[in-house]
């Protein structure tokens, strides 16, 4: 039966994959030692448990199975042997090219050595020494966990690419190919329509092996019959390949704009093309985005760390920040390559279907044409690289050279978060690359030549709200990361884009819902209470962490203010420091802390709060009370917005009827030139009236 020998399949590659956990998952699911000895032999005898697990251990088992290789049919039919020069973005698609060529040859690949994390050997699994294993009864040697194989590949980092640097093809051990997995992956024409629609939904569902053979087993177990392998369902399989050919195409994605233009009013998008009339980029909003940018539009962050599989097109999502510190997204673009071109294309198309409105910072990765574009585009407005995608770029690239220099690392992430000043992070700069003797280092002459772009206390003054504390472009990226790969068809971008606009939509309304109710408080303080009042709850718990916090300091009185000093110890504090100067003015409520938390994030840090309590100070004084956060702070802008469209549309509306009315004149006196004269004349004189500007300025 089909599905029959689609498990068998399953399990001969698992089998070839881990041969130990093989072994175990032999004995722990058959029931009789003639069934193990059958299915240990090559899989003659096909009697099965029918759970959903295997083995009584489950962590264990998940383990084991996660590293399973599970190809695409793409990589499949794209598979070929391994050649010195090959590159790839990551070290991921370098090893998975690798394993779907083994796959097929018939060995399985494993991680080997690695130096400094930027070169690897990836291995033949056969590659370790002989080892004995223990059966039940006696003690015997075997050669099915090492022969020490020689086959591999080496790969190394080479200019942000993955290069296949030497290659071994000769193994010294039998290869063990699965033509029956190989035909079933590759020969479309012995699988029925069904089977291949149903491995489509799993692959595209995201199912991993594990659960991809639960469901055979469950499926044999539970149906007697099913169709031959070899049965075939022509209209079946022409609208399987059918499906398959849109569902890699540009013109697919075009239709599905225009459906959603149908269904949704207010949905636009915008395309980039080439001489040649074929599309090369993509931008899309929607009604809500653009609302949502009228009133949020003030900070954006940009992020290109996705890409589309046959295009190669990368995303780029425009995320904001509602009124519950809540990511929004404010559109989406699809673009053909990342030249500073490409991106100024993408930053007029923004903000012409935006009205124009700038936004007074924009956070990005460092990307160098993205800097270049935003220049050009919007010269006047703060541009910031994400701090988190600079320190892990520096990682990548200098892991090696700060591996041996011991606590290079730490040190250069507590000097970058922990600086309270420009002065006190420059001499501390100073202190650090002389120390470790990295002066010279060019990429650390970089990051410092680059330093008012990425490190934080150079945008103390500046609104960012909550991108230190919850790392906004990381977040940015969990939005896509659990529905869409890194290299995913474009169908499958706009499908997450509608879904998760839905979950921002039905985030909102049960922000608003907890909003009205009253939150569970940790002290009897009246600040708290008062806090809770003027701020959307998500917003109060954060404002509540820091009153916790508060508690962990003392304060000591000195001029022109107070200096707190940590006592206690709390989890995941903003700064790794004990002592914090607060300025203060008491008799004006005037306060102001070395953090800078209030004009970063636009609430009040522990340390105020601390003295707060210090004074005995009850409520959250007016200054320091963010429109952006509170409960009504939506409602009232939205009003606002609705009043300036209506001045505008009726602004429009009176230019339609006067100019109506002019043209309806024109046409009856244009043919006589007296009159015609005449009425200029008149116009003249009511211009005059009303003053020569008086018509722009209604």
């Amino acid at each position: 039966m089909a599905l029959a020998q689609l498990y068998k399949d399953f399990w001969q590659i698992y089998r070839i994959n881990n041969p130990t956990r093989w072994t175990l998952e032999c004995r722990s699911t058959l029931k009789n030692k003639t069934n193990y000895m059958v299915l240990h032999k090559g899989m003659k005898c096909d009697t099965s448990s029918g759970s959903d697990s295997g083995s009584s251990s489950g962590s264990e088992l998940d383990t084991e199975l996660g590293k399973c290789f599970y190809p695409s049919f793409e990589e499949l039919e794209n598979s070929r042997p391994p050649e010195i020069g090959m590159r790839f973005p990551t070290l991921e698609d370098a090893e998975r090219f690798y394993s779907t060529h083994a796959m097929l040859t018939g060995f399985a690949v494993r991680r080997g050595s690695n130096y400094r994390r930027v070169k690897f050997d990836l291995e033949c699994n056969r590659s370790g020494k002989l080892k004995p294993t223990e059966d039940l009864k006696r003690k015997r040697r075997s050669n099915a966990l090492g022969s020490r194989c020689q086959a591999k590949v080496i790969v190394k980092l080479h200019n942000e690419q993955w290069e296949f640097i030497g290659v071994k093809h000769e193994h010294n051990h039998p290869l063990c190919p699965s033509p029956s997995l190989a035909s079933f992956f590759l020969n479309h024409k012995y699988l029925s329509s069904e089977e291949k629609l149903f491995l489509r939904v799993l692959q595209q569902s995201r199912v991993n092996p594990r659960k991809a053979m639960n469901i055979f087993r469950r499926m044999r177990s539970n149906f007697g019959k099913v169709s031959s392998i070899k049965e075939k369902d022509t209209s079946n399989s022409q609208c399987v390949n059918q499906w398959r050919k849109e569902n890699s195409d540009v013109e697919t994605a075009l239709k599905r704009f225009k459906e959603l233009e149908l269904r949704n009013l207010g949905f636009s998008y915008t395309m980039q093309k080439d001489e040649d009339n074929i599309v090369r980029s993509l931008f899309w909003t929607d009604a809500r985005s653009k609302v949502d940018y009228e009133i949020f539009g003030d900070f954006i962050s940009f992020n290109t760390t996705y890409s589309t599989n046959k295009h190669n097109m990368p995303f780029t999502p425009i995320i904001g920040m509602n009124s519950h510190g809540r990511i929004l997204v404010f559109g989406c673009a699809l673009l053909q390559d990342q030249k500073a071109e490409t991106f100024k294309w993408m930053f007029q198309t923004f903000l012409h279907v935006m009205g124009g409105k700038l936004p007074r910072i924009v956070i990005t990765d460092q990307d160098e044409g993205m800097a270049t574009a935003i220049s050009e585009v919007m010269p006047q407005v703060r541009h910031r690289f994400c701090k988190f995608s600079v320190m892990r770029k520096a990682h990548e690239i200098l892991g090696a050279f700060m591996a041996a220099r011991g606590n290079t690392n730490a040190e250069l992430h507590s000097l970058v978060d922990n600086s309270l000043t420009e002065k006190e992070f420059e001499e501390g700069w100073d202190v650090l690359t002389e120390r470790y003797d990295a002066s010279e280092n060019e990429y650390l002459r970089l990051m410092w030549e680059t330093r008012k772009n990425w490190v934080p206390v150079y945008f103390q003054a500046d609104f960012c709200p909550f991108v230190e504390s919850a790392g906004h472009c990381e977040v940015a990226n969990l939005l896509f990361k659990d529905n869409v790969l890194p290299k995913d068809r474009i169908e499958k971008f706009i499908e997450q884009y509608e879904r998760m606009q839905e979950h921002i939509v039905k985030t909102e309304e049960e922000d608003a819902l907890q909003s009205a109710t009253e939150p569970a408080y940790f002290s009897m303080q009246p600040i708290e209470k008062h806090a809770a009042r003027i701020y959307t709850r998500q917003i109060f718990l954060r404002a509540q962490n820091e009153l916790y916090y508060s508690t962990a300091f003392n304060v000591h009185e000195i001029q022109g203010g107070y200096r707190l000093e940590k006592v206690f110890n709390y989890e995941n504090p903003e700064f790794s420091r004990n002592s914090f100067e607060v300025l203060a003015e008491p008799g004006i409520h005037a306060f102001k802390c070395q953090c800078a938390k209030f004009t970063r994030d636009g609430i009040l840090c522990c340390h105020i709060f601390r003295v707060f309590t210090q004074l005995g100070v009850k409520e959250i004084p007016a200054q320091y009370m963010l429109p952006r956060w509170a409960p009504k702070f939506i409602e009232e802008r939205l009003k606002e917005y609705e009043e300036r469209c209506s001045k505008r549309t009726e602004n429009k509306m009176r230019y339609a009827m006067l100019l109506g009315k002019m043209a309806d004149i024109g046409k009856g006196i244009c043919a006589d030139g007296a009159k015609s004269g005449c009425f200029m004349l008149e116009l003249d004189k009511i211009q005059e009236t009303f003053g020569s500007d008086g018509g722009r300025k209604s």
